[in-house]
């Protein structure tokens, strides 16, 4: 049901001060005006009746009077007009008779006036502290209501005898509840898990007399539970000692508790996995150091930090390529090398390079590495700058001088304070490397004898094929020259035999084509050929070559291209010539810019093309045009036949070859090749 609403307008506070203003003037009226009229009375009596007792003691009254309502001035007012009264009446009825009654009479009233003025003051201050204080107490109780924490209040035995108003809020239930049993009805409103442990720790508290805080979790409206921190001091008497009250506060905590719970899980989960990772970082490291000492790879863990700061300084001061600063500055090179420190050395590397101790490697300043050349260099700054897995053959010198020759490797590991370690690990190949020098060396007497015993062969075949057509030819040319010397000349004689000179030269240059076509077909196993297929094996072929010269070789090979006709074996050799060239061609070039590009792809709908791009120096434009002439070279050591066979070989499978230089480094070498089955093939 609808409340019915009164359609009058509330009177309001504000509105009824000024009315009620008017009222308590109207009594303050009434009363001065009865205290007037008494006053008057008392006065007339006291001055025309002639009795001689003290009448002017009801004066008192006229001051009591008086004073309902009004302000301490009033009262002295009333009081002195009293007095005033008095003294006039003795004046008036006593001036020619005085004695020792009269003027007692009037002490009396006068004395009569003063105490009840007296009193009346008292009274009024005593009205005015009991309002202050009362108004006090509700400003209080006000302030103590509005604040967003719980306070309250007990006895030195520990019951509660005072709860704000937040504990209604907060709980829902009021603050009789709150305070029933005795003071301890609060207990139920928390969690029953913490209300032993709350009543021992306020039990605690009062016995000992000391500070009290405990955090606890209280029931609130919604039937959730939300954390306190109860905090409670003691107020203690100045003569005894003695605990007269306590008074508390209970903070609503819950945010924060919860967050702290939350951060202390985290951190148990944090510690748990900072214990497990801390453990597993001490299994691996003990299997590192096992596996650090007892590999049979020299193994040495170095500091390069110094050297890599200097490489970089140059780079600062606007150096393009540290590596060719560093191979034209071998001072600032060593100065580098020496900056290197020895952290950690195996077994392994102690035996290697002949030392007593492992101190003795580890007090070494710089590399143990001998070689200084373009490559070696490259490969410290592909290790420096872009902290690239480093991989190379060196020589190093052992204690007793002599030198090692090494497959090394290296990479990077962590290390503290965002230093630069490095593991190198090195296997001794010196005897390897003699046995494949020596090996080496065979094959090569080996084939020189091979290719002497063939050419003997060769040249003697040759002789014997080409002695009676070249013998036919000196006779004829003689005879002719004979039958010319005649006279008169015989010229039909001698046209015949300069006609057998020249049909014994067209035998002659027969045998020498037959020999030729024996040498280059009489070996061929031509079929059909995956162009892919040979390009890929021709690289797996040179993989130590590339290896070594620090090369990246992208294979690019175009989808459903066609099988070509040729001989695996010296297509291979073509490819083979042109990669090697092509490396050779870049050992100029920093070690991070040498790339090989080969390409092979459809030139047109029934050929294939194979082109070979590198990123060298290319090819100076005054040598391009003779490239493929025979016995010309670029190269101290070369034969200028390379070239010329390659592009011989691809003409004799029908096919054409070509070179270029790049738009911007490098050159390229182009061959192309019919398909199989092709009208060129």
């Amino acid at each position: 049901m609808q409340r019915a609403v009164d359609p009058r307008p509330r009177e309001t506070a504000a509105d009824a001060a000024p009315a009620a203003a008017p009222r308590r003037v109207d009594g303050r009226l009434f009363w001065m005006a009865t205290a007037g009229i008494l006053g008057g009375a008392v006065f007339v009596a006291d001055t025309l009746s002639g009795f001689e007792s003290a009448i002017a003691v009801l004066y008192a009254l006229v001051v009591v009077i008086g004073a309902q309502g009004q302000g301490r001035s009033v009262i002295l007012g009333v009081s002195a007009v009293c007095s005033v009264l008095v003294v006039i009446s003795f004046s008036a009825t006593h001036l020619g008779d005085v004695d020792t009654g009269n003027i007692g009479r009037m002490v009396v009233s006068l004395v009569a006036i003063a105490l009840t003025a007296a009193l009346l003051s008292s009274r009024l201050t005593v009205q005015k502290t009991r309002l202050a204080l009362q108004e006090s107490e509700a400003n209080l109780r006000a302030v103590a209501d509005s604040v967003p924490q719980i306070l309250w209040q007990a006895l030195p035995d520990g019951r509660i005898t005072y709860l704000s108003h937040r504990w209604t809020e907060m709980t829902g239930a009021s603050v009789e509840e709150g305070l029933s049993k005795d003071g301890r009805g609060w207990l139920d409103w928390f969690h029953p898990e913490d209300r032993g442990p709350l009543l021992d720790d306020w039990g605690a508290a009062i016995a000992g007399d000391a500070a009290f805080e405990s955090y606890r979790r209280l029931k609130v409206q919604d039937g959730s539970y939300r954390w306190l921190q109860i905090s409670a001091r003691p107020i203690r008497s100045e003569e005894s000692g003695h605990v007269l009250r306590w008074y508390g506060v209970s903070t609503d905590i819950d945010e924060e508790m919860r967050a702290q719970l939350t951060i202390r899980d985290l951190n148990q989960t944090l510690e748990q996995r900072v214990a497990e990772r801390t453990a597993e970082l001490a299994r691996s490291e003990r299997r590192y150091r096992s596996a650090f000492e007892q590999s049979h790879v020299a193994l040495f863990e170095m500091d390069i930090s110094d050297a890599r700061d200097r490489i970089f300084g140059l780079k600062d001061s606007g150096v393009e390529s540290a590596a060719a600063y560093l191979f034209e500055h071998q001072d600032f090179l060593e100065e580098c090398l020496h900056s290197v420190r020895v952290l950690d050395a195996n077994d392994a590397a102690v035996r290697l390079l002949g030392a007593e101790r492992r101190e003795e490697l580890i007090a070494h300043e710089g590399t143990f590495m001998r070689d200084r050349s373009r490559e070696t260099v490259d490969l410290y700054c592909a290790l420096v700058e872009h902290n690239q897995r480093v991989e190379g053959a060196s020589e190093v010198m052992a204690s007793n001088g002599k030198i090692v020759k090494v497959l090394f490797g290296t990479s990077r590991i962590d290390a503290p304070d965002d230093r630069f370690h490095i593991l190198v690990g090195m296997i001794d190949v010196t005897e390897r490397e003699r046995a494949q020098e020596l090996l080496l060396a065979a094959q090569e007497e080996l084939a020189r004898a091979n290719r002497a015993a063939t050419l003997g062969a060769l040249s003697a075949s040759i002789a014997h094929e080409l002695n009676q057509p070249i013998g036919a030819v000196m006779m004829d040319a003689q005879t002719a020259a004979r039958w010319l010397e005649r006279d008169p000349p015989d010229l039909e004689s001698a046209r015949r035999a300069l006609s057998r000179v020249a049909g014994n030269a067209e035998r002659a240059s027969g045998i020498l084509r037959r020999t030729r076509e024996q040498l280059i077909k009489g070996r061929r196993v031509v079929g059909a050929l995956d162009v892919a297929d040979v390009v890929s094996s021709s690289l797996s072929l040179l993989e130590r070559e590339i290896r070594v010269g620090r090369t990246r070789v992208h294979l690019r090979v175009a989808d459903g291209l066609p099988p070509i006709e040729a001989d695996r074996i010296e297509l291979q050799q073509v490819m083979v010539n042109l990669v090697v060239n092509a490396v050779q061609a870049m050992r100029q070039s920093p070690a991070g810019q040498r790339i090989l590009d080969i390409t092979v792809d459809a030139d047109g709908e029934d050929k294939v093309r194979v082109r070979v791009s590198d990123t060298g120096t290319g090819i100076d434009q005054e040598h391009i045009d003779r490239l493929f002439e025979p016995f010309f070279t670029t190269k101290p050591e070369g034969m200028g036949m390379g070239l010329q066979i390659c592009r011989a070989t691809i003409q004799s499978f029908g096919g054409d070859m070509s070179a270029r230089n790049n738009e911007g480094k490098g050159a390229t070498f182009e061959f192309v090749l019919p398909a199989a089955g092709g009208e060129d093939a």
